[in-house]
């Protein structure tokens, strides 16, 4: 071997990922989010993968980032190695190593929290299958209590003493960015329209708190009662992760408190153990990077 190909640069597979998750997030902080890694570690990454192609690999501007010509070339390589790569973990492994799991997640989390799980649970659990519901929370208690779900992400009222707390978040009075709706009276507000414990206190505070109020929207998810919240038909309670650059947080002190919502993982008693440990993990990484971002 010559001395010059011990000391020439080498890449490597985790550079590579990191190329790829950038390039298709647009952004460091959302290839970041995309790996479970901070936005510094991957930025690092980018720069030493530069350095050893000896190319500027992205063009970096406000809204993140862009592939340049050099980049463009190394995409499709890159994205053979790392799936090779994969695939060869899938065939070493075998059949043995597969499973099956059924995950139940809040739609509101559909864009934001589920892309990274997914990648993050095909890169470790290769080859083994997830069932998704996406739904509401309040459907979650019961799945898993009937066997129909293994593992759920969701925000009960109360949390139980086998609940693992992930994540705790503001309930937040919401009205569009461009109306002024809370000034009306009645107060028109947007709620979900079926059974929830949400629904029920925010009627319960306000009820309490005095304030005159007419219910002018229902939906059942999450997204329908953001719309009715950013055409300003209405206001609405939101968690701040559901928050758009179209609806604003109302300041008015006649509102009543809403306090906090804790976003917790339950499992299953019929749960398969080692693919439901790995699940949970990649999903608390998911969540601990995904707050670094908003």
């Amino acid at each position: 071997m010559r001395q010059s190909d011990t000391l020439s640069p080498q890449l490597d597979s985790d550079l590579l990922r990191s190329f790829l998750a950038v390039a298709r997030a647009g952004s460091v902080s959302g290839g970041a989010a995309r790996l479970f890694r901070t936005q510094s570690a991957v930025s690092l990454q980018l720069q030493k993968l530069e350095e050893i192609v000896a190319q500027q690999l992205f063009d970096r501007h406000g809204r993140g980032v862009s592939l340049t010509a050099r980049g463009e070339q190394l995409l499709p390589i890159a994205r053979q190695v790392v799936e090779t790569l994969d695939q060869a973990v899938v065939a070493m492994r075998g059949p043995d190593e597969k499973g099956e799991i059924r995950l139940g997640i809040p739609e509101e989390y559909s864009d934001t929290l589920l892309p990274s799980i997914l990648s993050g649970f095909s890169q470790e659990q290769p080859g083994a299958r997830i069932l998704l519901r996406c739904g509401a929370s309040v459907e979650f208690p019961a799945a898993l209590a009937a066997g129909d779900l293994d593992i759920a992400l969701h925000t009960p009222e109360n949390v139980a003493a086998d609940d693992t707390v992930v994540h705790r978040e503001a309930a937040i009075w919401a009205g569009s960015a461009f109306h002024e709706v809370e000034h009306r009276h009645p107060l028109p507000v947007a709620l979900f329209d079926r059974a929830c414990w949400w629904r029920e206190r925010c009627v319960d505070l306000l009820q309490k708190a005095g304030v005159g109020y007419e219910i002018v929207c229902t939906s059942e998810s999450v997204a329908g009662v953001r719309a009715a919240i950013s055409a300003g038909i209405a206001v609405g309670v939101l968690p701040q992760s559901a928050f758009t650059n179209r609806v604003r947080q109302i300041r008015d002190t006649a509102l009543p408190q809403l306090g906090e919502t804790a976003l917790v993982l339950t499992r299953s008693a019929v749960a398969p153990v080692r693919v439901a440990d790995n699940l949970a993990a990649i999903i608390v990484r998911a969540v601990r990077a995904l707050e670094t971002t908003v």
